[in-house]
């Protein structure tokens, strides 16, 4: 595996005889902690993916070789200066881990296959249909305008699909599509080349769509005329504009203000929307009217229907969210 600088790759390897890598969630999560110890002082990750029997990571390479600090015997004070390559560090990766499982797993012998792979994504260098097929299980058809990077990414995150685990892949916990979409800030991911390369929030579900700003927001809901009602009416309208992805739990809340009215039904509401926050408000106020919602009362008063932006793409943008208990309960049920 030969890695140069100021290039992109795909990096995968697998369990030996195709065992199995990861058992529990806190194994994905050690393996996770330690890509970011050994890959990230050479390269930005771009994409990853890890399955329960092989991982993929998609890196572009920004150092061949470091220089470290070695401290010598615990009775010395010397320190050393040493070097290590990319792929020294790579099989320190592995085989950290791999020490690790074999304790807690409790078996012997190779866990990962001998030699980890290494493409060059490279649009000028022909990547045969063999490479495509052994990698993904699939041949890959280029969308039209995409190159071997972007068509990498999306079908590394769409291995979950492909084996059955997932219906798309942002419901995989355990790859970067989420932090694609705009649904996880995900602390692996280089952000900036991914803005600087136009590859940030390519919806991998799409593959033939052309590139939009998709921001995740949750919205509070109130109401306390006909609650029943207006609140499922409300989301009918709201899925003819935005994409709903969740619907917390209501709660019966006593009225905040004004005391001397009817009991309010509060929740949330997660979408993904192309809409800037300024945008999105516009069109929450609109359906507030067209839903009869009479502004001229005053603010503590009875309303039919109640919509405010209270986290956009993972901030929290309503102040009310650390003072009202039952809107932070909702909101929380939709934050994952």
């Amino acid at each position: 595996m030969e890695l140069t600088k100021g290039y992109f790759y795909h990096i995968y390897n697998r369990g030996n005889n195709s065992q199995q890598l990861f058992f529990k969630r806190e194994d994905y999560l050690f393996f996770l902690k330690k890509m970011k110890e050994y890959l990230t002082p050479f390269v930005s990750i771009v994409a990853w993916c890890l399955m329960p029997n092989h991982f993929h990571f998609i890196v572009f390479v920004q150092k061949e070789i470091i220089e470290f600090e070695q401290s010598g015997h615990p009775t010395q004070s010397r320190v050393t200066t040493k070097t290590r390559t990319i792929n020294q560090s790579i099989g320190i990766l592995l085989a950290s881990y791999s020490r690790t499982l074999q304790k807690h797993e409790g078996f012997t012998g190779p866990l990962f296959q001998k030699r980890t792979k290494a493409k060059v994504l490279v649009d000028e260098i022909v990547i045969e249909p063999s490479y495509w097929n052994t990698t993904f299980g699939t041949q890959i058809n280029f969308s039209q305008g995409k190159s071997y990077l972007e068509t990498c990414i999306m079908y590394v995150h769409y291995n979950p699909v492909y084996s059955g685990l997932v219906k798309s892949p942002e419901e995989w916990e355990f790859s970067s599509a989420r932090d694609y979409l705009g649904l996880r800030k995900g602390k692996l991911i280089d952000y900036s080349l991914l803005v600087k390369e136009n590859l940030l929030l390519v919806d991998s579900r799409h593959p033939t769509h052309s590139r939009v700003t998709t921001n995740i927001c949750i919205i509070g809901i109130g109401s306390n005329i006909e609650a029943e009602t207006n609140i499922p009416k409300m989301l009918e309208i709201l899925k003819t504009k935005v994409e709903v992805l969740q619907v917390s739990t209501f709660l019966i809340t006593k009225p905040i203000g004004n005391i001397d009215q009817a009991d309010f039904t509060n929740g949330a509401v997660k979408i993904k929307t192309d809409l800037n926050q300024k945008k999105l408000n516009k069109l929450l106020k609109a359906i507030e009217g067209e839903m009869g919602r009479d502004r001229t009362n005053p603010k503590f008063s009875p309303r039919c229907i109640d919509l405010d932006i209270v986290v956009w793409n993972n901030e929290i943008v309503d102040e009310d969210y650390f003072t009202r208990s039952f809107l932070k309960k909702s909101v929380n049920e939709l934050i994952r």
